[in-house]
């Protein structure tokens, strides 16, 4: 006959632990390899952010161009030209400091250098002229459709 033996402390951690020691490790080799993966994944994930962030294109112009057509149809002294040459032109160009003697704050100035072709080769930044305005951007495509009219029309005081 057999005898029954009251189960030990020892016994039962035997059996709870020992028996599936081999499977905890396991375990914890997988999770130590899903990690691994993890780390790989955010890591990958950080450089393509960092890559594809890192340079950033902020020519207004270009990235917002302007939703409203440019209208050329009525260009004037007046009412087109003088304010584009006040807003761009007159700080360096005006009467009292003429820079490189141009004067673009009256028209008299202007259309001395609108009629020799030294105002459109210089907005229009072309070679062998100095680009205008000078230490800034190249005026707007719509300025440079209003001046280049104003100029093909003879730069007529209107």
């Amino acid at each position: 006959m057999i005898k029954k033996q009251k189960p030990s402390i020892k016994s039962i951690h035997f059996f709870l632990v020992g028996n599936n020691a081999g499977n905890v490790v396991r375990m914890l080799h997988q999770t130590t390899n899903i990690m691994k993966i993890i780390m790989r994944l955010f890591i990958i994930l950080i450089f393509f952010s960092v890559t594809l962030t890192g340079c950033y294109y902020d020519k207004e112009d270009l990235l917002y161009p302007s939703q409203t057509s440019c209208d050329t149809s009525i260009v004037t002294y007046g009412q087109t030209i003088a304010p584009i040459m006040v807003a761009n032109c007159n700080i360096c160009h005006s009467t009292a400091m003429a820079s490189g003697g141009v004067v673009t704050d009256n028209y008299n100035g202007l259309s001395i250098v609108a009629q020799n072709g030294q105002l459109w080769s210089g907005v229009s930044w072309q070679s062998g002229f100095s680009p205008m305005p000078k230490g800034y951007d190249k005026l707007s495509a719509c300025n440079l459709a209003k001046i280049k009219k104003w100029v093909d029309a003879g730069a007529l005081n209107n």
